[in-house]
């Protein structure tokens, strides 16, 4: 073998350890799966939508109570400036929003009274005892309602309920004192008016029901003395 031989077979010998140096390293560094680098940017993509989806959650949270809080001053500013079918609507929006708010559900029952919806009314005033059985007014309302329907065995009722929760209330006794008289139970609608004017010496109202109520039971001296206290409130 000549010289020139001989360093062309090194030569040719040394071009093959770097190749095989190169292909040993290019194995070394494919480590991570080609599916896996595929993958990679869908994997960050779907990071990013779902971090993009619980801000939005967040967001759309912040924005139903900010908009229950707006919809509550356009319904007071309605309200303040004698627009009830404004007030109405603004209310509704906020119940849709939030319909386990037993206040609202009220301010919006006492709002189709005003606009003379009673049976929107009174179905508001049993929302608000579903929700919240104990709650005084409501039961006080529905009661004025039957009322007027002329249902006072079930006004009776709502009223000893919303008694029961406030007893000190002469407006609450006074309504059972009016009640008993169309139910014609005079001994306790009197008994109703005394306590109602026990609690509120000068209830005008009362005095000149409780008149009435005695006039029907042909007891006129205490109807005369009843007229004459309600003058001498009205004269103060």
């Amino acid at each position: 073998m000549t010289r020139k031989n001989k360093e062309e077979i090194d030569n040719i010998e040394e071009d093959i350890d770097q190749f095989e140096n190169v292909r040993s390293s290019a194995t070394t560094k494919e480590k991570i799966p080609l599916s896996f680098l595929i993958q990679w940017p869908i994997i960050q993509l779907g990071n990013t939508l779902s971090n993009m989806v619980t801000g939005y959650t967040k967001l759309f949270k912040m924005g139903s109570s900010d908009l229950k809080s707006m919809y509550l001053k356009q319904a007071k500013a309605a309200n303040q400036k004698g627009n009830i079918t404004q007030c109405i609507n603004f209310l509704e929006e906020v119940v849709i929003i939030d319909n386990k708010d037993y206040n609202i559900i009220y301010k919006l029952g006492v709002a189709y009274e005003k606009d003379n919806q009673n049976k929107r009314a009174a179905k508001a005033y049993q929302r608000v005892i579903t929700l919240k059985p104990d709650h005084a007014k409501a039961h006080y309302r529905k009661a004025l309602l039957l009322i007027r329907k002329k249902e006072y065995a079930e006004a009776l009722t709502a009223l000893e309920k919303a008694l029961e929760l406030k007893p000190d209330s002469a407006e609450i006794h006074f309504r059972l004192g009016q009640t008993n008289d169309r139910l014609k139970e005079y001994q306790k609608a009197i008994d109703c008016f005394n306590k109602a004017v026990e609690i509120n010496p000068d209830f005008l109202a009362v005095y000149k029901n409780m008149a009435l109520t005695y006039d029907s039971m042909d007891n006129h001296k205490e109807s005369l003395r009843c007229l004459k206290y309600a003058l001498e409130i009205e004269e103060i």
